[in-house]
């Protein structure tokens, strides 16, 4: 997975400390039009990491149903 073919987004979170801050992070893997959406950690950055997390999660679950 190359950065290149991310796409993030920001998002509401469960713990934005005021309107309109967005620490929820949104990430599309652009080949594959996976999308996933992590809002449930206090820093933009946890929730980017835990993102990630899950979509390389997605992409392994896709690549090992495609090779069944």
């Amino acid at each position: 997975m190359n950065e290149d073919e991310l796409e993030i987004n920001t998002c509401e979170s469960l713990y934005d400390p005021y309107v309109g801050a967005h620490i929820g992070v949104e990430i599309t893997h652009k080949p594959s039009n996976i999308t996933v959406r992590n809002i449930d950690k206090r820093t933009q950055f946890a929730n980017k990491v835990e993102a990630i997390e899950k979509l390389k999660f997605e992409l392994l679950a896709l690549n090992c149903s495609n090779s069944d």
